[in-house]
């Protein structure tokens, strides 16, 4: 479809915009990405937190080795399942994610605005129509 075309070039365009950004705290998107998971969920296992990321397991194991290696993340074994680890935020990934959010990287005076086309209706109907596309999604391809 081609508008799954047109949301997949749009959030490309961001993502790339987003990690050249990024690279000046020394951290890749898929890393921010990760800890930033690890924040708002606490301790994940690497299989979730692939699915929820949408990354592959090798890859995932990949950005969590570099990040347990740089000190973002810790690695425990998981209570309920022996041969599977989880990764949880340690204190200095706290504090990079602190440094990243009061830089406002991803603030529209930042990076820009793609949306700033649409006035805030449009962009609340948008807001709408992409949150129950999202949820159909979720139904549809899980």
């Amino acid at each position: 479809m081609e508008e799954f075309l047109l949301i997949g070039y749009i959030f490309g365009a961001w993502r790339r915009s987003a990690a050249e950004a990024l690279l000046a705290f020394g951290i890749t998107f898929h890393q921010f990405q990760l800890i930033g998971l690890a924040r708002r969920k606490g301790a994940v296992s690497l299989s979730s937190a692939a699915g929820e990321l949408g990354m592959d397991r090798p890859t995932i194991t990949l950005v969590s080795r570099k990040c347990i290696m740089r000190g973002w993340l810790l690695r425990s074994v998981s209570t309920s399942d022996k041969r599977s680890s989880l990764v949880a935020l340690s204190g200095k990934g706290e504090e990079l994610l602190d440094r990243i959010e009061s830089a406002r990287l991803f603030a529209p005076g930042s990076m820009g605005d793609a949306l700033d086309v649409l006035d805030s209706d449009e962009r609340a109907e948008l807001h709408r129509m992409l949150d129950r596309i999202s949820r159909r999604a979720r139904d549809l391809y899980r």
